[in-house]
């Protein structure tokens, strides 16, 4: 019952964003509200299970990435800085604003998690720079640039196109971290 509330908890997510009410949610989980609140006594209850659940998915992710054979080192770096939670990955950056902004706690679980899980970037950055794929570069460097960028797509989400998801904005962002804004043909692609 709990994983089915979750699940309609996601579409109500992807449906509203974060401002759905709790009779919403039972009304789509075809339940009263009064058994909706015996599995979570609140909204942030909610909110914060579907965040935890993603990023432990996001971590099991991670270690797929890691250690498949048949992914080049280039396609991992950009697969591991790509992910973003399931529940949230068809919504646009409004959403993510409004959980900055509505759910503060929630957000810092967020935060923490973008802070510390590194260690699969650092694995392929070196195993990459060893193999002659990837330039040396200052990691916490690559991750200031990376949250910084996060960041600013969530505040400033109403400039540009509020309509681009999370993972469009994502891989835009990783699209110019990774390849640069220079063409590969100096020249040529600088004259047209």
């Amino acid at each position: 019952m709990q994983e089915r509330i979750i699940q309609c908890a996601i579409q109500e997510i992807e449906a509203r964003g974060v401002r759905f009410t709790m009779s919403d949610l039972a009304r789509r989980a075809a339940m009263s509200t009064k058994t909706l609140y015996t599995y979570f006594p609140s909204k942030e209850a909610l909110i914060t299970k579907v965040i935890e659940d993603s990023l432990q998915d996001i971590r099991e992710r991670e270690d797929q990435i890691l250690h498949d054979r048949q992914m080049d080192l280039a396609e991992k770096m950009r697969q591991l800085l790509a992910l973003v939670p399931n529940s949230f990955a068809r919504t646009d950056l409004r959403v993510w604003f409004e959980l900055k902004r509505y759910y503060p706690e929630q957000w810092k679980l967020i935060e923490e998690f973008n802070r510390q899980e590194w260690e699969h970037v650092r694995i392929i950055l070196e195993q990459g720079v060893e193999q002659g794929i990837f330039r040396k570069i200052q990691l916490p460097v690559l991750i200031q640039m990376y949250t910084g960028g996060i960041e600013q797509l969530i505040d400033q989400q109403t400039a540009g196109n509020p309509q681009m998801t999370i993972s469009e904005a994502l891989d835009a962002m990783i699209d110019i971290l990774l390849g640069g804004v220079l063409a590969t043909k100096t020249g040529e692609e600088g004259k047209k």
